[in-house]
């Protein structure tokens, strides 16, 4: 079975990760031949059995260009937050919200032009799936949950704690639907004297003065290798992870998995990704999120209960699962 792959150079990289991973375990162990194509020039050119667009998130249809095929296409879908989030979360004057507006009319146009040239889309969660059918009214028949998933050979607890500074980890791309500007106010909540220090991960991020005046608060807005991401996990009180809107959550499952009690949101996918395993939080309450956080650093026994629950709900989430069940789409596609 030959798979072409459109992943251009300006897809992020976490749909990148999410395919690549699944392209590796395919290759090896069902002898998928993937080809990757970069432009919508290749997409007429290229002889394959079956089209995968593995980066639609956020609402954005794939491109029209792929209604010449003829043969199947499958899309990953990583989000509709454009057609479920407020206007506002994205634009603030008059004049973006009309641009926004419009352009989310334009998508859901290309969504029901693109809607029968679609064999099949994997979401990656269950909520993503329902976005799908509630704002664009998608065949359920048509859609399948996979839960994308970690290497589980490096996101793992830590053998000793060697950190004599707690601290709290965020980890986020940043956007205004990380909701990061009101984990910063419930964290200036805390009592200044007494609060752990809080490391943000967010990039790309210019940090503003009054940002910059907070006491205990570490911004890393470049890029560090993994094994430094993974070493932040597993020596940190906690993940704070509060987004208004998440179609997965990776940042969810790998901090579960290297041991560290999570803070997540109780709306969108959080909640579905974290199951029992994690603290959850109306991500719109500054308070809520304040007592989240002096309820775990204070509370070593709630942080223990959480870890245990983390390590074994990480275990659901592999790679080799995702593959697994996306070769099924494949075997139900191909002509």
């Amino acid at each position: 079975m030959k798979v072409a792959v459109y992943l251009p150079e300006t897809t992020p990289y976490s749909m990148k990760h999410c395919a690549w991973n699944i392209m590796s375990i395919l290759q090896e162990k069902e002898k998928v031949h993937f080809v990757t194509i970069t432009t919508l020039e290749d997409v007429a050119t290229t002889d394959a059995d079956i089209y995968w667009d593995p980066r639609c998130g956020g609402g954005i249809a794939p491109a029209l260009k792929f209604r010449s095929l003829a043969r199947p296409l499958i899309l990953t879908v990583h989000g509709m937050a454009m057609f479920t989030l407020p206007i506002d979360t994205f634009y603030f004057s008059w004049q973006q919200k009309i641009s926004g507006q419009i352009k989310c009319w334009k998508e859901r146009l290309k969504w029901t032009l693109m809607q029968k040239h679609i064999a099949h889309i994997m979401t990656v969660s269950k909520y993503t799936k329902s976005e799908l059918i509630q704002t664009i009214d998608f065949p359920t028949a048509k859609i399948t949950a996979v839960w994308n998933g970690i290497d589980h050979h490096k996101f793992k607890p830590a053998q000793k704690i060697e950190t004599t500074s707690p601290y709290f980890l965020t980890i986020i791309s940043y956007q205004k639907k990380k909701n990061f500007e009101r984990l910063l106010e419930a964290y200036q909540l805390l009592d200044e004297a007494s609060r752990p220090r809080l490391v943000a991960l967010v990039k790309p991020y210019e940090v503003p003065h009054t940002v910059k005046q907070i006491k205990g608060l570490e911004i890393i807005n470049y890029a560090i290798d993994e094994q430094k991401i993974i070493e932040l996990y597993q020596q940190a009180l906690g993940l704070v992870f509060v987004s208004l809107h998440e179609g997965f959550g990776l940042p969810i499952v790998e901090a579960m998995a290297c041991g560290t009690p999570v803070i997540t949101s109780k709306t969108t996918s959080c909640k579905e990704i974290a199951g029992d395993a994690a603290y959850l939080v109306d991500p719109t309450n500054t308070v809520a999120i304040r007592d989240a956080l002096q309820n775990l650093a204070l509370n070593k026994t709630l942080r223990e209960e959480l870890s245990k629950k983390g390590i074994d709900r990480a275990q659901l989430f592999s790679w080799e699962k995702s593959a697994a069940a996306f070769y099924k789409i494949l075997l139900s596609c191909k002509i």
